[in-house]
């Protein structure tokens, strides 16, 4: 998966759980300011705050929670937010106007990231990360991605490195035709080929699809690290894309997957929701979802096949033996400082309580108005969040004006994967606890592979993948309906690296060597 796939499986999460995954714990260290005490001896401090928003409707400057947010930290709390698919474009303009808030969100890592940083718009952070209890969880390789020229310039927010779409199986159908679950692409074909041309749902009709796929290979079976992007090593010894052997794997199977009609024969220009359509209807025997996703529509999928079960289909072993799964960033969304702040200690603390206060992980269990912490910044049960069957669901209409955290972050940290637990305790439905049980069991005993371009920064990748990468996803589409021979393939990467690709493999290596960067298994 490429790094703008990883980036819409992220938004796509972010979206779904934006409850859910929200958090708000028990103590914080040094956070307890935020309570009053030390705080309260001090003047107030108007913080200015510019940033991105899922919300809807979108949070307000003069909201009932932007009122609490000022009387709980003694500040007077100026929020600005535009909605997350239009903030990059006001963002632009906000720092060329040079004029910066205190506060400035982002989503990832990308161009504009690194380009501000080096022209010295942000404050660097190093000297703070030990200074509050909410950032000592935070993963070495998280920080290592948000550093440039080794200075941390975000504060980030947690997202499970084990998230994000992951391959499911009809099981019923594997049982129903006496198939085991497969192991490996050989296994995979012969599942997929019987799912397509036996009639696994019963109905008599030829009507059922192998393997969901959609246009530009969305989403590529690749079931295993080796099997996709950055994992295997060239001749020289360097990480490279989805160029290598285990890639060639794929694109073959994918070949005699089409030409053994298991796959749709229109799947290069069909869009990939109309497959999770397809995967409702009951239609399809593979394909993709994540934990506490909303994508399949498990009411629907269980009023067509009544008899359905979903597992996760399990990482396939690598010739190294290796088996696990690609890990995500283990982030998504972080606040940035403005470096004006270098001068203003008092400000600047004063930030990073109210950052710290934030960012504790509540455990599923306690999300309630018992804990109330988690009451005060979710905006009060019955007004901002309302409880159905022990589960905390936001009111949408209210969440924005009464709620603290429609304004800040509050994914913390979560020990042990317990956020994980978050999607099971979730589930409205039959059918979605049992896939959420399933999935979240296989998630908590899997390794994670942290690839070169999750592990670095490379301005070569981030200007010209989006270009390379549809170049590779063209070219091996057309392999898979017979329209460029995939005896091609070794011509195919030639053509990939005079394209630009090679200055981009050569590049993330050598940030590698030079940054010591911990890539691989984890």
């Amino acid at each position: 998966m490429t790094m703008k796939r990883s980036v819409s499986v992220l938004l796509s999460l972010a979206v779904a759980g934006s409850m859910t995954a929200c958090s708000g714990g028990a103590n914080s260290g040094a956070a307890d300011a935020g309570k009053g005490g030390a705080d309260a001896k001090n003047k107030k401090i108007t913080i200015t705050w510019f940033s991105g928003t899922w919300e809807n409707p979108v949070p307000g400057p003069d909201s009932e929670a932007v009122k609490v947010i000022n009387e709980k930290f003694n500040v007077d709390f100026k929020p600005q937010y535009v909605p997350w698919d239009t903030y990059d474009e006001k963002l632009s303009v906000t720092m060329a106007s040079g004029d910066i808030p205190d506060v400035i969100g982002m989503e990832l890592v990308d161009a504009n990231y690194m380009k501000w940083a080096k022209q010295g718009a942000f404050l660097p952070l190093n000297d703070y990360l030990d200074k509050y209890n909410s950032f000592k969880p935070v993963p070495s390789n998280v920080w290592d991605m948000l550093k440039v020229n080794g200075k941390v310039y975000a504060v980030p927010y947690f997202f499970n490195a084990k998230g994000g779409k992951k391959p499911v199986i009809r099981k019923d159908w594997l049982d129903k035709l006496g198939l085991p679950m497969p192991t490996n692409y050989e296994e995979l074909k012969k599942v997929a080929i019987a799912f397509a041309k036996q009639d696994p749902d019963g109905n008599g009709k030829d009507d059922t699809i192998g393997l969901g796929l959609a246009k530009n290979i969305y989403y590529s079976p690749t079931f295993s690290p080796y099997y996709g992007a950055w994992y295997e090593k060239d001749k020289n010894g360097q990480y490279i894309p989805d160029i290598g052997e285990g890639s060639k794997e794929v694109v073959k199977f994918l070949t005699d997957l089409y030409k053994e009609g298991a796959i749709k024969k229109d799947w290069a220009v069909t869009n990939y929701n109309d497959v999770f359509k397809a995967f409702n209807a009951g239609k399809v025997g593979i394909w993709y979802e994540e934990p506490g996703g909303n994508l399949i529509n498990y009411k629907t999928l269980a009023e067509n096949a009544p008899n359905a079960v979903l597992a996760p289909l399990p990482a396939f072993k690598a010739p190294d033996g290796t088996q696990g799964i690609r890990s995500l960033a283990g982030y998504y969304k972080m606040y940035l400082l403005s470096a004006k702040l270098k001068n203003d200690p008092e400000k600047v603390q004063r930030i990073l309580e109210i950052m710290d206060y934030f960012r504790e992980f509540t455990p599923a269990d306690q999300r309630n108005a018992k804990n109330e912490k988690y009451d005060w910044l979710n905006g009060k049960e019955g007004k901002g969040y309302k409880m159905e069957d022990g589960v905390p669901i936001p009111i949408k209409e209210n969440r924005s004006n009464v709620a603290p955290s429609a304004y800040i972050n509050t994914e913390g940290w979560a020990p042990n994967d317990q956020d994980l637990e978050v999607f099971i305790k979730g589930s409205k439905s039959p059918l979605e606890r049992q896939f959420n049980e399933s999935v979240v069991a296989y998630l908590k005993t899997s390794k994670i592979y942290l690839s070169p371009v999750m592990a670095v920064q490379s301005p070569l990748y981030n200007t010209k993948w989006t270009e390379l990468s549809q170049f590779l996803n063209d070219e091996k589409t057309k392999m898979i309906v017979g329209q460029r021979p995939f005896s091609d393939w070794d011509k195919m990467v030639d053509e990939f690296m005079a394209k630009g690709g090679k200055e981009v493999v050569d590049e993330v290596n050598k940030l590698i060597k030079d940054n010591n960067a911990k890539v691989g298994w984890q």
